[in-house]
C-alpha cells in the first residue's frame, strides 16, 4: 500500500472503532450523556481558578474548543451505536463514573484534532508522511499562510463574542437571583425541582435581556421575519427566557462553589434531563410560547447525530432514546446568531439560512453605504452593474475620491465563522474566490475611462473584501487584498471622518491593520495523539 492507502485504513480500522475500546462506550445513554456534559461542565467552572493559577486564557479556551468538539463526537457514538449490550452500573460509583467519563471525553478531544486534519489533508489543504516502521503519521501545515494571524483573529473573533456576553444585564440578574435561591432547598437536589420556571416572565430582567436580543439577534432582520414555525420576535423571547433560567443554575453552581474555596467545586454541574414532552413543556414554561412553537425551535436546536460535522455549540440539546439533555452552563456561553445560523445551515432548513443570508447581507450593505457617505469629497455606489468590452461586473461597493484620483472597489460577504475542518476548507476557496472576483474588478475599472459621469482615467484602483466578523481562516500570505471585518471597517471609517481624512485614508489605515503583526505571538510545536499502537503527529500553537 501507498502512504494514502495506509492513512486511510488507519483511518477506517483504527481511528473510527478507537471510541469502542472505552469502558463508558458501554455504558447506557442515560448515564453517558450527563456524565460527559457534567465533566465538560465541571472543567469549564475551573476556569477562572486555572487562571489564576497561572494558566493562559487563550491556551485554556483552545482546550476547552476541543474539548466541545470531542463532545459531538462522543454524543454521535452513543447515539448511533447499536446498544443491546450495554453495561450494568450498579457496582460503580460516581467518582469511577466520572473517571470513565473524563476519560472518553478525552478522547473524543483527541479524535476531534486528528480528524480536523484528516479533513484538511484529504482536502488538498495539508500533507502527511507515515513512518511505517514506527507505526506514525505526520501530518505538514503548508508553509503559505501565516497562522500567527489565523490565530490572531480567532482570538479577536472570541474576544467580541465575550463582549456580546458581558454587555448582558449581569447586575440586575444576580440581584434577582439572590431573592430567587432562597426557595432552592440544597438538602434535596437536584436544583431544578426547586425552581419556580415561570418567574422570569415576570422579571425585571426579561425585558432588559430581550431588548439586548434585538441587537445581538439578527438586528438586521424584522421582527415577523418567518423561520417556518416560529418568527424572529418568539426566537428572541425564547432566547432571552431560556438564557435567564439557565443562567440562574450557573450562577447557583458558582454561589455555592464560593463558598466551597477556589480550588474546589461544591458538586458537580448540573444538566438536565427528561422526556422529550416534559422538556417541551418546561420550555413553554420558561418562555410562555405555545407547545407548537417551543417544538419547532427546540427541533432546530436539537443534536443531529448523523451529521459529522455538527456541534454542540450550534445545537445544544441532545435527544436520545426518547429523553432529552441539555446542560445550562452551555447553553448560557453560546453567542445566539451564530448558533442559530449554524442551526439553522446544518439542518433541514437551509432554504430558510439562505433567504435569511441574502437579507442581512442587503441590510449591512446599506449600513456601510450610509456610514461611508459621510466622508468628506465621496461619492459611493452600491450594487452597481458596469461593462466592459462586453464583461459585466456588479461590485457591492465603488467609493470614489475625485480629489485624491483614488477608487476603492469591495465585495461584502456575510460569513459566519467556521467550527469543523470542512467549513475551514469551504471558507478558503469562498475568500479565494473572493479575492478572484475583486481582483477582476480591479482589473475591469482599470480599463474604464468612467463611471457613470465621473472619470476614473489614471485612477489609483484598490480592492477590499469586508467579512460580517473576524474570519480565523488560512489566507495566502501572498494574497494583496485586504480583508477587513465589518466592526473594524466602521471603527477605521469612524476614526477617518473624526480626522476629516477621505477613503484614500480610510484604506491606508484598513491596508496597516491587514498587514501589521499579529497583537498576540503564538509558538509552534509539534504534539502526538496516542490511538493504539500508532502516533498521529501534528502541529500546534500556543500563545507564547
Amino acid at each position: 500500500m501507498d502512504d494514502n492507502q495506509i492513512i486511510r485504513n488507519f483511518e477506517k480500522e483504527v481511528l473510527d472503532k478507537s471510541h469502542e475500546k472505552y469502558p463508558f462506550f458501554q455504558y447506557p445513554y442515560n448515564i453517558v450523556i450527563p456524565y460527559i456534559l457534567q465533566v465538560y461542565g465541571d472543567t469549564e467552572r475551573h476556569r477562572d481558578n486555572l487562571i489564576r493559577q497561572g494558566l493562559n486564557d487563550i491556551n485554556f479556551s483552545i482546550f476547552l474548543n476541543n474539548m466541545l468538539h470531542g463532545m459531538g463526537h462522543c454524543i454521535r457514538w452513543i447515539v448511533n451505536r447499536d446498544g443491546s449490550n450495554l453495561k450494568d452500573i450498579t457496582t460503580e460509583t460516581y467518582q469511577q463514573l466520572h473517571e470513565m467519563a473524563a476519560d472518553f471525553l478525552g478522547w473524543g478531544a483527541g479524535y476531534h484534532m486528528i480528524a480536523q486534519e484528516f479533513v484538511t489533508w484529504s482536502r488538498k489543504i495539508k500533507k502527511a508522511t507515515v513512518d511505517v516502521v514506527n507505526r506514525e503519521i505526520t501530518f505538514i501545515n503548508p508553509e503559505s499562510f501565516d497562522y500567527s494571524k489565523i490565530y490572531d483573529l480567532q482570538v479577536l473573533y472570541a474576544s467580541r463574542t465575550a463582549l456580546i456576553y458581558e454587555s448582558y444585564p449581569h447586575s440586575v440578574m444576580e440581584q434577582e437571583f439572590s431573592e430567587w435561591i432562597k426557595s432552592i432547598d440544597f438538602k434535596k437536589p437536584p436544583i431544578a425541582n426547586h425552581i419556580d420556571w415561570k418567574k422570569g416572565r415576570l422579571s425585571i430582567s426579561y425585558p432588559l435581556l430581550y431588548s439586548k436580543m434585538k441587537e445581538v439577534l439578527f438586528p438586521e432582520l424584522e421582527e415577523t421575519t418567518d423561520f417556518e414555525g416560529y418568527n424572529l420576535q418568539q426566537l428572541r423571547q425564547f432566547f432571552a427566557l431560556s438564557f435567564l433560567s439557565f443562567y440562574f443554575i450557573r450562577w447557583i453552581e458558582g454561589y455555592l462553589d464560593s463558598g466551597m474555596g477556589e480550588n474546589n467545586l461544591s458538586y458537580g454541574s448540573n444538566p438536565l434531563s427528561m422526556s422529550a414532552d416534559k422538556f417541551k413543556k418546561l420550555m413553554c414554561q420558561i418562555t410562555g410560547l405555545n407547545v407548537e412553537l417551543v417544538s419547532s425551535i427546540i427541533k432546530d436546536l436539537t443534536f443531529n447525530p448523523s451529521s459529522f460535522h455538527t456541534s454542540v455549540t450550534i445545537q445544544p440539546f441532545i435527544y436520545s432514546q426518547g429523553e432529552y439533555y441539555i446542560l445550562p452552563n452551555l447553553f448560557v456561553q453560546v453567542e445566539p446568531s451564530r448558533m442559530m445560523l449554524g442551526a439553522l445551515n446544518k439542518g433541514e432548513k437551509k432554504r430558510v439560512y439562505d433567504k435569511l443570508i441574502n437579507s442581512i447581507e442587503k441590510t449591512n450593505l446599506d449600513l456601510i453605504g450610509r456610514k461611508v457617505k459621510q466622508l468628506p469629497n465621496i461619492v459611493c455606489y452600491l450594487e452597481k452593474t458596469l461593462k466592459n468590452n462586453g464583461q459585466r461586473i456588479c461590485p457591492d461597493i465603488i467609493l470614489i475620491d475625485p480629489t485624491r484620483k483614488f477608487l476603492l472597489v469591495a465585495d461584502y460577504k456575510h460569513f459566519i465563522g467556521p467550527i469543523s475542518g470542512s467549513e475551514v476548507e469551504y471558507k478558503i476557496k469562498e475568500l479565494e474566490k473572493a479575492i478572484n472576483q475583486v481582483q477582476k474588478y480591479i482589473d475591469n475599472l482599470n480599463q474604464l475611462s468612467k463611471v457613470e459621469l465621473i472619470s476614473i482615467q489614471d485612477f489609483t484602483v484598490s480592492g477590499l473584501i469586508i467579512t460580517h466578523k473576524p474570519l480565523p481562516v488560512p489566507i495566502p500570505i501572498k494574497n494583496n487584498i485586504p480583508i477587513v471585518d465589518m466592526e473594524t471597517f466602521n471603527q477605521l471609517v469612524e476614526d477617518a471622518i473624526f480626522k476629516k481624512m477621505g477613503i484614500y485614508g480610510v484604506t491606508k489605515s484598513i491596508n496597516h491593520w491587514y498587514h501589521s503583526e499579529p497583537k498576540n505571538v503564538f509558538s509552534e510545536f509539534e504534539s502526538e495523539i496516542i490511538v493504539e499502537d500508532w502516533k498521529v503527529k501534528r502541529t500546534q500553537h500556543k500563545f507564547a
